[in-house]
């Protein structure tokens, strides 16, 4: 009897450490696994949401301890690709995303912008805590 096709073909899957030394290559891998598949025209969209997404791992999650891993799966859903990070980090404040408002512009704050960023390029955004981990589940629909 042949196996059974995957429903969700995981086009990446990785574990590292969560530091910002890292960043660049995961974003380069992320574009590696995008081409030539369906979510290719994506690949913009999806650098900029990981690369922020990433960046607050790296600096907020493990302020309480210090230094810590986030592990990575981009996955074809059907009409969708979806981005899986999860760390063992703090968790978000009130267990839930940040609003994603921007910030006042007589601020000139040059922070503030990453969950406005986000929310604004996703089709779907996901927050959960389980156990002693943060699950961040990203949408984007396929064109």
């Amino acid at each position: 009897m042949p196996a059974k096709k995957p429903d969700s073909p995981i086009l990446l899957a990785l574990c590292l450490p969560a530091l910002n030394v890292a960043t660049p290559d995961v974003l380069r891998a992320c574009i590696n696994a995008l081409a030539g598949s369906k979510a290719a025209p994506l690949g913009d969209d999806v650098q900029i949401v990981l690369a922020e997404a990433v960046n607050n791992i790296v600096e907020h999650a493990y302020i309480c301890m210090g230094f810590g891993a986030l592990a990575l799966r981009i996955s074809l859903t059907g009409q969708s690709l979806k981005i899986d990070l999860i760390d063992w980090g703090c968790p978000l404040p009130n267990l839930s995303l940040p609003a994603g408002h921007a910030p006042e512009p007589e601020t000139l704050s040059e922070g503030g912008y990453g969950w406005l960023l986000i929310r604004s390029l996703v089709s779907t955004l996901e927050y959960q805590r389980l156990a002693d981990s943060n699950q961040l589940s990203l949408h984007f629909d396929l064109c």
